[in-house]
């Protein structure tokens, strides 16, 4: 067991931070240097490079990476993560110079420019593969997903580089703990793509794990990623409460009695059943966790004999509607808003996706007026409705507890059109919530009751989740 740990959720968008300082402290968001307003340890996950005459690039990340835009000898790299997952790399080795060339979305960029056909660049590409065959070298079809994937595993390693600095140099303005934060392992939370043991010889987790050890951080001894839909639902039910007893127990109710889960740790005998269903939509993922109770008491050395979570994630997050309403705008509008700085972009999604506003530009005027903001609705709409099939998809075959809760976490889950599909999905097949969490959610006539979801929460869960104790198998403690 690890006495302490650092938790970072990796999210296409945001960054997330969080420190378990000891047993039997609660895991909390760290703050970052400089931060204003909210406390929590919230960084866009944004690369930007400068190719500089001496031929050595100039990296910016995080808040400084989001305010530059892709223009000339600066390229801006957004949702990285992406590739990272979805497209592992290609076997046969590295890369060539040439072949990097080939595969890179610079010459992409050029072949659009100069109208020569994707099939043209295609066979050009099959052409460098065979040539190196009949030099003596391993053909091989070069992929534009190929390059992405490696790209971003360097990214990835530059980026957590730069976190740990800026997370170490946090913890260092804590006044009275001194602690050495630097000795301190890290978890990284995952897609729930592949489960149970031996989930991180999955490929991306495999990169990210590499690359948090080429930036300097010392992973988890036993544990060193957790998914994220379970994070998530741990740390929101939870809000990173740690309870431990000295006969290397959880007080199960104590931790749990932050979150929903209180009313039926008092009152087991009234609730037989309880399930939680948290969604979490997300820039990548939308992330699925179903909590199930079962009466216990409260002091347990084993939670799995008291909770079950059952979770999910699947491929399709707020970018998806964002291309979606990219080409509702057209070509040139709709590269013009997402080449915009990452805090405008996060502007337009408030403006025209939650509330339903236009956004005022000097280029192209009133975005999301008349046949636009139709077109746009209509985005969010077929985005809703693939959610909703996904959320079925995650329901199906499971009875009805008798006592539910929904809870609904993370960006997408602030966009009023998404969380309707979202509800209305899962209260098919005849179930019922007694109450709904979600961010800025208001109560509507005859439906239940609904709870803020606390902004922290709904952005930074899986990192407060991922350094619960809950994930520690080990609870013994002198406190």
């Amino acid at each position: 067991m690890a006495d302490r740990v650092f938790s970072i959720d990796l999210g296409s968008a945001y960054t997330k931070v969080a420190l378990r300082a000891d047993p039997s402290a609660d895991a909390q968001l760290v703050a970052p240097v400089g931060s204003i307003g909210s406390p929590a340890f919230c960084v866009p996950t944004v690369v930007a490079v400068e190719r500089r005459p001496d031929n050595r690039p100039r990296l910016e990340f995080g808040p400084r990476a989001a305010d530059m835009t892709t223009a000339g000898d600066v390229t801006v790299y957004r949702n990285w993560k992406k590739s990272v997952f979805l497209t592992p790399p290609a076997a046969g080795g590295e890369h060539s110079p040439l072949e990097a060339l080939l595969a890179s979305g610079e010459l992409g960029d050029l072949a659009t420019k100069f109208n020569v056909a994707p099939g043209q660049l295609g066979y050009l590409r099959q052409m460098a593969a065979a040539a190196r065959g009949l030099a003596g070298g391993a053909a091989r079809a070069l992929s534009q997903e190929s390059f992405d994937h490696k790209n971003a595993v360097v990214m990835a390693a530059h980026f957590f580089k730069w976190l740990r600095d800026q997370v170490l140099a946090a913890c260092d303005r804590l006044t009275g703990s001194g602690l050495k934060y630097e000795a301190i392992p890290v978890r990284i939370t995952a897609p729930a793509f592949a489960h149970g043991t031996g989930v991180e010889t999955h490929p991306g987790c495999a990169a990210l794990l590499n690359a948090l050890t080429r930036a300097g951080w010392p992973l988890h001894p036993e544990q060193p990623l957790v998914t994220e839909p379970y994070a998530n639902a741990v740390g929101i039910l939870t809000r990173g409460k740690n309870c431990v007893l000295r006969k290397g127990t959880i007080n199960l109710g104590g931790m749990f009695a932050q979150g929903p889960l209180m009313t039926v740790l008092r009152e087991t005998a009234h609730h037989p059943s309880y399930r939680a269903l948290v969604i979490d939509v997300g820039g990548f993922t939308t992330d699925f966790a179903g909590v199930e109770v079962r009466p216990a008491d409260n002091a347990v050395s084993d939670i799995d004999t008291a909770l079950t979570v059952t979770q999910h994630s699947v491929p399709v997050g707020v970018t998806d509607l964002d291309a979606h309403v990219s080409a509702a705008l057209g070509g040139e509008k709709g590269r013009f808003v997402f080449g915009l700085p990452h805090y405008e972009q996060e502007n337009f999604r408030r403006l025209v996706y939650s509330e339903g506003k236009a956004y005022a530009t000097n280029v192209h005027g009133r975005i999301g007026t008349g046949s636009e903001g139709e077109a746009i609705r209509d985005a969010i709409q077929t985005f809703g409705r693939q959610l909703a099939a996904a959320v079925a998809e995650f329901c199906d075959g499971r009875p009805p507890a008798a006592m539910q809760e929904l809870i609904l976490s993370g960006g997408g889950a602030a966009i009023p059109g998404v969380r309707d599909a979202l509800q209305q999905a899962a209260q098919a097949g005849g179930n019922v919530y007694v109450r709904t969490h979600a961010p800025a959610l208001r109560k509507t006539a005859g439906g239940p009751p609904v709870a803020k979801l606390d902004p922290d929460l709904s952005r930074g869960g899986s990192a407060v989740g991922g350094a619960s104790l809950y994930f520690e198998r080990d609870y013994q403690t002198t406190a």
